[in-house]
């Protein structure tokens, strides 16, 4: 025989909804934030034009494996 439990508080319920909300838009912010960067560094490459730390150092630089990140 199946008993009736009572449902949560409200207050339980208000908690998890606005924790789900900030997780939600933390993940929102960091995809646009990536895709942000991600345009404007694509910009950068379609331009020809590069960040000076970027740029090489000596004229074998372009021949070695960039540093990964």
């Amino acid at each position: 025989m199946a008993t009736h439990q009572p449902p949560p508080p409200r207050k339980a319920t208000r908690a998890a909804l606005y924790a789900a909300l900030i997780v939600g838009a933390v993940i929102l912010v960091i995809f646009v934030g990536f895709n942000l960067y991600h345009a404007d560094t694509q910009s950068e490459r379609q331009s020809g034009q590069m960040e000076p730390r970027d740029a090489p150092k000596t004229p074998t630089d372009l021949q070695s494996t960039p540093p990964r990140r």
